[in-house]
């Protein structure tokens, strides 16, 4: 690794921890909400889905499965581009912790589903979906896992995953820490924002699970201003 791209680390985040408060949840996902709509999270995402959205017939649903939904404000933001997009999309978000489904099922617009479940046993037959979207989640995993689950995320696609992820490097790194501190942001997110993105990954690192997941064909792009967006294409074996 460069000096500028530090070695992958996977020290535990305190999100992930048991040692929180609901209020510390709670905080901590609208944290990562504001960075996601003021540096370029939801815009790496939602250019990520948007090729799938302008090829879905006329008057079809799109169906999204958004894995690790946090507090859904991703969710709602892909309902609203199928709006823009002249596409009606319904999203299923899911995620394992109690007060982020709580969180999300109480803020969650007509078009969203929120779902409590792990990611590692999704309660969804094969090819349910259109698309299944990950933001900032593969980062909590060691490279076999998240391979995995790459490859569990295809099978219940019908079109494509979709994975927006935090690109290592100094840069990003350093500016989060300082802008978490000087804008007030909580105590985990303060601890975590940094962390995540030295367990965010290279271009290459993202090319290795798509091969791992069975999709080395994967389209990978940069999205400003330190954001990766992975397209891998659906299983494709049928049910």
């Amino acid at each position: 690794m460069s000096l500028l791209v530090p070695a992958r680390r996977d020290d535990p985040e305190w999100l992930d921890s048991k040692e929180k408060t609901a209020r510390d949840v709670e905080d901590t996902l609208r944290d990562i909400a504001w960075v996601n709509r003021r540096l370029g999270g939801t815009r790496a995402l939602l250019r990520g889905i948007d090729p799938f959205l302008e090829t879905a017939p006329r008057g079809s649903t799109v169906e999204i499965l958004d894995v690790g939904t946090g507090g859904g404000e991703l969710a709602a933001a892909m309902v609203e581009q199928g709006r823009i997009r002249g596409r009606r999309v319904r999203v299923t978000a899911v995620d394992r912790d109690p007060v982020a489904a709580a969180l999300a099922a109480r803020e969650a617009p007509e078009g969203v589903r929120i779902v409590r479940a792990d990611a590692s046993s999704l309660p969804f037959p094969r090819q349910s979906f259109d698309l299944v979207t990950a933001s900032l989640f593969l980062h909590h995993f060691p490279h076999p896992e998240a391979a995995a689950l790459l490859l569990a995320f295809r099978r219940l696609a019908r079109r494509a995953v979709v994975i927006n992820e935090l690109r290592r490097h100094r840069l990003p790194w350093a500016f989060i820490a300082l802008a978490a501190r000087a804008t007030g942001r909580s105590p985990i997110f303060v601890h975590d924002a940094a962390l995540s993105v030295l367990r965010g990954f290279t271009e290459a690192e993202l090319r290795d699970l798509a091969r791992d997941a069975g999709a080395p064909e994967a389209s990978l792009e940069r999205s400003f201003p330190f954001r990766l967006v992975l397209a891998l294409p659906a299983d494709g074996r049928g049910a």
